[in-house]
């Protein structure tokens, strides 16, 4: 497959060989492109100045990444604790499985409204005080004593969590050079990938031996610390400051294909994985207690496969989105012809942490690369689809779980999985050409 990579400069330069520019200070999003431009031509702007020293950035972008571990452990929590759950509550799995609608259709709906009204705002006390309202909401979690209560504590960390990933993905990627944006995406990255390794497994035994209240008790008071770390070690700028105001090549259409493409590759995983620890028990035959290993071994090898991500996603962003796809897909037709069978149950487990951790990372860089607006804005359309997904998908899993069984659900995971696999060869060589030009003006 032809990528729509930019190869890295080979002299040592700093320069991206497209000749990518960033906007000055001051410049409003509606002045990105000269007026009549096409989606393909750069305007011409002034050098980028980094907002910090490399040092200050490197340490506020981990103080970024343990608050994407706390946020994701959040947000999979309940994957783990929907048995402790629905029993202590009084509801069914399939009710409970709808905890993780409601917090996906919140994010969803919020996502873009929250950028567009933030826009305008610096970075640093903007971060700081999401972490601090989405803590809020988790320790609202922590003292439920009633589904209405559980319910309330999800909206309130759904729009914490909205606004966070809505504005995060570009501070992170803006303290850094644009031509290493895929290395600091997935150094961000790796924090929420290690809510799947540490997280989610921790939340799940921790809950399992005391209450399911706990785990949230302790995100909570996890993220107001990370808010005062971030206010001090992060540096204070707005969008159209950073290195990533816009993407490389903008445009609509091919923005619209790669959110279609992330609309189904996040309603494959929710389908199935909100209720994989139904699956587990009731397919492959797993003891409830060996299910946080389980999920610990996705996540370990999720953590590896964004480590190793971030080595080539700069040059193959496209191809790596494909590669994860056909991960992805493999692994759902796995679980739908041999999910009954342990050693195959396992191995699916360690294909899945490490496709998903792939595409996850992948899928983000990509949508930067096109969104036809500001970064922040591009990319809480990215993640309102990505919460679309995850709506759509814990439906349908809950409607094919209440009706038919779990063992059904893999086998709609896997459609959508294919469905994404045929948008995504038939976008890649549109892109191809489109970075193509970009190349040989800058050339010349």
């Amino acid at each position: 497959m032809r990528d729509d990579a930019i190869p890295e400069p080979r002299d040592g330069s700093t320069e991206p060989p497209h000749g990518y520019a960033v906007p000055t200070p001051g410049t409003s999003a509606s002045a990105l492109l000269p007026e009549g431009a096409g989606p393909d031509q750069a305007p011409a702007t002034k050098p980028w100045t980094p907002p910090a020293s490399s040092r200050r950035s490197m340490a506020a972008l981990v103080a970024l990444a343990a608050s994407a571990f706390l946020i994701v452990t959040n947000e999979i929590a309940p994957l783990g604790l929907i048995r402790l759950m629905a029993a202590d509550l009084n509801r069914t799995e399939s009710e409970i499985g709808l905890v993780t609608t409601v917090f996906a259709v919140v994010a969803m709906v919020s996502t873009v409204p929250l950028a567009l009204l933030t826009t305008r705002l610096p970075r640093r006390p903007l971060i700081v005080a999401t972490l601090t309202f989405w803590s809020a909401g988790a320790l609202v979690m922590a003292t439920a004593d009633s589904f209405a209560q559980v319910l309330g504590g999800r909206v309130i960390t759904a729009m914490g969590h909205a606004l966070f990933w809505a504005v995060v993905t570009p501070a992170a990627a803006g303290m850094f050079a644009p031509h290493v944006r895929g290395r600091s995406v997935t150094r961000l990255m790796l924090g929420a990938t290690g809510a799947g390794v540490i997280g989610l497994p921790m939340s799940t035994w921790l809950a399992q031996q005391t209450d399911w209240r706990v785990p949230f008790m302790i995100v909570g008071i996890g993220g107001l610390v990370l808010a005062a770390t971030v206010a001090v070690l992060m540096p204070s700028f707005r969008t159209e400051e950073g290195s990533v105001a816009r993407g490389d090549v903008p445009s609509l259409r091919r923005f619209i294909r790669v959110l279609a493409v992330v609309l189904l590759t996040t309603g494959s995983m929710a389908t199935t994985w909100t209720y994989i620890t139904p699956f587990f028990v009731e397919v492959s035959g797993f003891a409830e207690s060996t299910v946080p290993v389980l999920l610990a071994l996705a996540g370990a090898t999720g953590v590896v496969s964004m480590w190793l991500t971030g080595r080539f996603l700069d040059r193959w962003p496209v191809r790596a989105v494909a590669l994860g796809e056909v991960g992805l897909l493999v692994m759902w037709l796995g679980l739908a012809t041999l999910g009954q069978h342990k050693p195959i149950a396992i191995l699916m487990v360690l294909l899945q942490g490490l496709a998903w951790s792939l595409l996850v990372a992948a899928m983000l860089n990509w949508a930067l690369r096109h969104t036809p607006w500001s970064s922040d804005i591009g990319v809480g359309a990215q993640a309102s689809t990505f919460n679309a997904g995850n709506a759509v998908g814990s439906v349908l899993g809950a409607g094919m779980l209440a009706w038919w069984g779990a063992q059904w659900l893999p086998l709609a995971s896997a459609v959508m999985s294919a469905a994404a696999l045929v948008l995504i060869v038939a976008v890649a060589p549109d892109a191809t050409r489109a970075l193509a030009r970009r190349s040989r003006r800058s050339r010349t």
